[in-house]
Parts: structure tokens; C-alpha cells; sequence
């Protein structure tokens, strides 16, 4: 029991980075760096500025002019970091998108080379024989049919179709059932009787006939 608990699932091996990959993760890194500089210089910026308006009320002119020259010179530095940000920006796209095109056109070679394999399964001569004797199956027996068609009458096609229905229906377990007439709910009657004549009736009906 402790063996098999203290096996250790193999966890799948990472795959490799590639020269560009690297390459787009040091350009973010590099992109995330001059963001964090330009947000630290505009703080420091506005510092200056808060504290140039205040040497000014305190009548210090000429030490609110130096630090104003400070702030302009932090202004250029952030332009010229926008500039360089733009162009890592643009840099990290285009990588990312020639990655993409990279990854499409490996697939649609892998899909290329997955066709030709199966094309090569596929013979045209072994087709067209496939085709050719599955049409002269068709013929023949359509053949056959007009043939059998022409020597049986309409009563003999339906009798065969009956029985075809039988065969089936008997293959899958379906027996038709036998509609038995309906039981009589009434009193049942005995047969009716025959009235008896007289017999001195009967007698004369012998005598005319003889005196006749």
C-alpha cells in the first residue's frame, strides 16, 4: 500500500522556448520597465512644479527657475521613453503576429502532408474499377427485375409483396394478430319450434288429394 501511494505522477514534459519567444518575454519586460520610469518622473515632475509655485511666493526666483529647467529636461526624457515605448510596442506585435503566422503555416503544412498521405491510399484505376462494377450490378439487376416484372401479372406482384411483408415481420418477432369475432352479450335462444297441425286436418288434406 505505501509503495503504490508514494509514486509520484509523472507531470508532462514543458515545452521548449524558442529563441523568439524569448526574445517577445524581453521586450515585454523591457516595455514594463520604461512604463514604471515614466510614471516615476511624471510623480517627480509634479513635485517640482508644486515646489517652483512655492520658492515663487517666497520671493526665490531664480531657485524656481533652475528647478522649472529640471522639470523640462525630465519632460524631454520622458518624450524620448515614449518613443523608445512606441517602438517596443510595435516591436512585441509584429512578433507575436509573425509567431501566429508561423503556427498557420505549420499547420497548413501538417494538413498538406496529412492529404497527399491519404490521396496516396486512394488508386484511380482501383475507383473507376469500383465504380464500373457497381454500375454493371445495377444493370443487371435492373435487368433481372424487368424481366421477372414481365412474366408476373399485377394480382402476382401484390401476393409477393404480401408475402415479403409476412417474412419480415415474422424475422423481427411481430405476429399479426387473429381479430376473433365478438361474443354474444344477449340471451341465447334455442332453435325455433315447429308447430305440429291437427291431425283430423291433416287427414282431409289426404282425402281431397286422392279423390282428385
Amino acid at each position: 500500500m505505501g509503495g503504490v501511494f508514494s509514486k509520484k505522477s509523472k507531470t508532462p514534459p514543458l515545452p521548449a522556448v524558442s529563441q523568439q519567444d524569448q526574445a517577445i518575454l524581453q521586450l515585454k519586460t523591457q516595455r514594463d520597465k520604461m512604463k514604471q520610469f515614466i510614471k516615476r518622473k511624471e510623480k517627480c515632475m509634479e513635485r517640482e512644479r508644486q515646489l517652483a509655485k512655492q520658492l515663487i511666493a517666497d520671493g526665490r526666483k531664480d531657485r524656481a527657475l533652475l528647478l522649472l529647467k529640471k522639470k523640462r529636461v525630465q519632460e524631454n526624457a520622458i518624450e524620448n521613453t515614449l518613443k523608445q515605448l512606441d517602438a517596443v510596442e510595435r516591436m512585441v506585435t509584429d512578433l507575436e503576429f509573425a509567431d501566429i503566422q508561423q503556427q498557420v503555416v505549420e499547420k497548413l503544412r501538417e494538413g498538406n502532408e496529412a492529404l497527399k498521405k491519404m490521396n496516396s491510399l486512394f488508386d484511380i484505376d482501383e475507383i473507376e474499377k469500383i465504380m464500373e462494377e457497381t454500375r454493371e450490378g445495377a444493370e443487371y439487376q435492373e435487368e433481372i427485375s424487368s424481366l421477372i416484372s414481365g412474366q408476373l401479372s399485377s394480382s402476382d406482384v401484390e401476393s409477393c409483396e404480401e408475402e415479403l411483408a409476412a417474412l419480415l415481420a415474422a424475422e423481427k418477432g411481430e405476429e399479426k394478430e387473429i381479430t376473433l369475432p365478438e361474443a354474444p352479450t344477449g340471451e341465447i335462444q334455442g332453435p325455433a319450434r315447429v308447430e305440429e297441425k291437427p291431425v283430423a286436418q291433416k287427414e282431409k288434406k289426404e282425402k281431397v288429394a286422392v279423390m282428385a
